[in-house]
């Protein structure tokens, strides 16, 4: 049964794994107004990176992009439901959105490229405030 929900939850999954590390056993509590600009910002992103894969030609930053919707779903799952993992998981949001920001932003002038970056940007913010 845990396979079977971990095949169709990808985030349960990155969660099960993180958790056999040495991560804290007791739930950390968390800012209300930074979690809640932190999946604003995380779904903005991933949004922006969904509408960026679709509209954008450019086979530069569409692995990012695609990384970067991941990275952000996951993040949004993990604050969710307050994982003590959230924190790192908020770190690796940000590194993940940072690069998708450097590499829309080498595309050039493309509407959807330019508003990744700033999406993405804005997600690198709140969510290294959340990784502390």
């Amino acid at each position: 049964m845990l396979r079977a929900l971990t095949l169709f939850f990808p985030a349960l999954a990155l969660g099960l794994a993180l958790s056999s590390s040495s991560a804290p056993a007791a739930e950390t509590a968390m800012d209300p107004a930074k979690k809640a600009a932190c999946i604003e910002a995380c779904n903005a992103c991933l949004q922006a990176c969904r509408e960026c894969v679709i509209g954008c030609d450019c086979a530069m930053c569409e692995k990012d992009c695609l990384t970067c919707i991941e990275t952000c779903q996951t993040c949004v799952a993990l604050m969710q439901y307050e994982s003590a993992l959230s924190p790192k998981m908020c770190g690796l949001c940000a590194d993940a959105c940072e690069a998708c920001a450097k590499a829309c932003l080498e595309c050039g002038d493309m509407p959807c490229c330019q508003t990744c970056a700033k999406a993405c940007q804005r997600c690198v913010e709140t969510c290294r405030a959340m990784a502390g």
